[in-house]
């Protein structure tokens, strides 16, 4: 059984830091809405913050934030990947402000609006324009974000991934090429997530639509980006027809999705998981197997690279470093094919470095589980890691996609933290 002692102490804390930077105001949108990143709401951080709020009984400010994206979405469905809240983009280094409002929304607001249904047993606060709206959404990700028609989207840049400096397996600002594990697992899920929000408003139609895209996906992830020979799966080069041959640790997400079949969990986690040489380091999971030429654990841009496509010196390390994203998604992918003993182990090293670290940081080396980039920090997905422990004993399965009916019940959680709501500034009639 997982000792949580240390938990209750320093959650509560958290709660302190969250109350005080990250609870804000939009002038422009007249909501409070959650951030850890200052006056800014990114795309799936939002889906992680709502499994943390879900937690402190705060979901209004994930509402209100999902309603923000909604509310900037263009006509043709695109919605921006970073909402900034205030006119501070001066601070923001060029290529940022040149490219970063060309990439689309990752496909996590569907799901975020599944999780939150689920665990209030209750869509009032979802309307019809918000489906429509959802569905412009998706259709733009699987159009007008498969330049080859393939059925497989593509990420325009490695920022626009989330892991910003993975150049080697996706390139630079306006690269177009790299069909992702990672992205079209998350519109696997993202599709079933729509589905079923479509069939609770009776849209019929969307409903198999959604569930018909989902099961293309599928087929397509196995199809092109399943390599037998290295048994784990690669993102593929549209320019070529290849896959590229980099180990990241978004080949695992496959997992997360439910999109592997036993064999290929097999190899991925014998073979690659648990070997040394890559990924099964002091502190897995580095987002880089340590065997890639460019895993490190301080990112430094390669030499020769144009200032205005590349990131300074500096800049969050998704080189090697290991990030709660992943963490997260991977550690519940493990649990999923009844892993147990891996994810068991993994969610206990993200919970030392965490506790490690009691007011969290953006990200953690791999190799010393020392703290890297902003600190205090309280995105929720560093949160996350205080939770992930007792997530995995209790059985709380925070990303299902299953009918609305399905109540997700976090209340064992809350019940073994005693956790205290945080303040609601945010009120549903905004």
């Amino acid at each position: 059984m997982f000792d949580c002692r240390d938990s209750k102490n320093i959650v509560n804390k958290v709660r302190e830091l969250m109350t005080k930077e990250g609870i804000r105001y939009s002038n422009k949108f007249k909501k409070y809405y959650y951030s850890g990143y200052g006056d800014n709401l990114f795309d799936w951080e939002l889906y992680f913050d709502t499994i943390v709020l879900l937690y402190f009984k705060a979901e209004q400010y994930a509402i209100n934030g999902l309603h923000i994206f909604l509310d900037s979405q263009k006509e043709n469905g695109f919605i921006p990947r970073r909402i900034y809240m205030e006119d501070d983009r001066e601070a923001f280094p060029n290529a940022i402000k040149l490219f970063e409002d060309e990439e689309h929304c990752k496909p996590f607001l569907s799901q975020i609006a599944l999780l939150i249904t689920r665990a209030r047993q209750d869509i009032s606060w979802l309307s019809e324009s918000d489906i429509f709206r959802l569905v412009k959404y998706m259709s733009y990700w699987l159009s007008s974000c498969d330049i080859d028609g393939n059925g497989l989207s593509e990420w325009n840049s490695a920022p626009h991934t989330g892991a910003d400096t993975q150049f080697e397996r996706v390139g630079v600002w306006r690269s177009y090429f790299c069909e992702g594990v990672d992205l079209n697992c998350y519109l696997y899920k993202e599709c079933l997530a729509l589905a079923e929000l479509c069939k609770t408003f009776g849209f019929r139609e969307w409903e198999i639509y959604f569930h018909k895209e989902a099961e293309n996906k599928r087929k397509k992830i196995q199809e092109f980006l399943w390599d037998k020979k290295d048994g784990l799966f690669y993102d593929r080069d549209i320019r070529t027809g290849r896959n590229i041959r980099v180990k990241s640790a978004s080949m695992f997400i496959p997992l997360w999705a439910g999109i592997a079949t036993e064999e290929q969990a097999l190899l991925l986690v014998e073979r690659h998981l648990k070997n040394p040489n890559e990924f099964w380091i002091n502190y897995p999971i580095p987002s880089y197997a340590s065997s890639e030429p460019y895993y490190t654990q301080t990112y430094r841009p390669a030499p020769g690279t144009e200032s205005v496509y590349t990131l300074r010196e500096g800049h969050c390390n998704w080189c090697g470093g290991l990030w709660p994203h992943w963490e997260y998604l991977i550690t519940h992918g493990l649990k999923n094919y009844n892993y147990n003993e891996e994810a068991l182990y993994i969610a206990k090293k993200f919970y030392e470095v965490s506790i490690n670290n009691p007011s969290l940081y953006e990200w953690y080396n791999a190799e010393t589980g020392e703290g890297q980039g902003g600190h205090p920090f309280v995105a929720g997905i560093s949160i996350l890691g205080l939770f992930l422990p007792l997530e995995l004993e209790l059985e709380v399965k925070t990303m299902e996609i299953v009918p609305i009916q399905e109540e997700l019940d976090i209340s064992p959680i809350r019940e073994k933290l005693r956790l205290e709501t945080l303040p609601n500034l945010a009120k549903p009639e905004e």
